[in-house]
């Protein structure tokens, strides 16, 4: 039985994001004020769908803190905190670290020993039944078993991915045992890899647009983009009555931004699909 994600940790966008989004320069200028818009609404919906949402304040030394989901993977009250790919985000670790033992001090917190082990939290897709890590240029071989001997009790399967920043920038759980997947070649690949590897079968909803696929499913809705309008039509059409929570992060995204990236979503129970 699925229990519900009571917490996630957010942070405020901090002016600084302008600096990685002048590193993915082929999206456009971020507008800080529309981008700070896109991300109240989307801690006010996580509100809306039951989540205790504890916020951070903006750190302008870290300009990409508000993409808080790369600092640590959190399964049934135990936190493993990740050694992000790129060293300078570190700290936001450390940051992370602090808030859930003040805030959520029973969850149990793992660390990384392993020196060369490198891991994003993006690169971490949990079913509900089994894991997969993507092996990117996040996150490599020694972060995956680190996420396996953290969670013994799940199957846990790395997956190369090529051609993405991230797992999820193509795949991403958007309903009980059905992947929303890229129908981009990178997309398509890293599916046929999965599959290979699954212990479990899943239904798949292919999405046209690479950019529409990353979604969350939340305690029972779908926040998914809806700013891409041929990805907004197949969740229109395919979720049935599954409650959906469109929202847009237009300008999130020209920093490297996802829906999944902005939250760490947290459960203390037993959570499963």
């Amino acid at each position: 039985m699925a229990s519900r994600y009571t917490h996630a940790v957010v942070c405020r966008v901090p002016s600084s994001i302008t600096k990685s989004a002048s590193e993915n320069a082929n999206e456009g200028e971020l507008d800080i004020t529309k981008a700070r818009e896109e991300h109240e609404l989307f801690v006010a919906t996580l509100r809306k769908l039951g989540v205790d949402v504890i916020e951070l304040p903006q750190d302008e030394t870290l300009p990409d803190s508000c993409f808080v989901e790369d600092t640590a993977v959190v399964i049934n009250g135990t936190a493993l905190l990740t050694k992000p790919g790129k060293a300078e985000r570190r700290k936001e670790v450390e940051i992370i670290r602090s808030t859930l033992k003040k805030e959520l001090p029973e969850l149990q917190i793992i660390e990384i020993d392993d020196e060369k082990a490198t891991l994003d939290g993006a690169d971490v897709l949990f079913t509900g039944k089994e894991i997969f890590v993507g092996l990117s240029k996040h996150t490599n071989g020694n972060g995956a078993i680190a996420v396996a001997n953290t969670f013994p009790e799940f199957p846990t399967s790395p997956v190369r991915v090529t051609g993405v920043p991230h797992l999820k920038s193509v795949m991403c759980m958007v309903a009980p045992s059905v992947l929303a997947v890229a129908s981009s070649q990178e997309g398509k690949d890293i599916l046929h890899r999965v599959e290979g590897k699954a212990e479990f079968t899943y239904q798949v909803m292919m999405i046209p647009d690479t950019k529409a696929v990353n979604c969350i499913y939340v305690n029972g809705s779908v926040v998914h983009r809806s700013d891409i309008p041929s990805g907004n039509k197949v969740f229109e059409s395919k979720l049935g009555e599954l409650p959906r929570c469109p929202l847009s992060l237009s300008q999130l995204e020209k920093a490297g931004g996802t829906l999944s990236s902005c939250a760490l979503l947290i459960n203390k129970g037993v959570y499963g699909y």
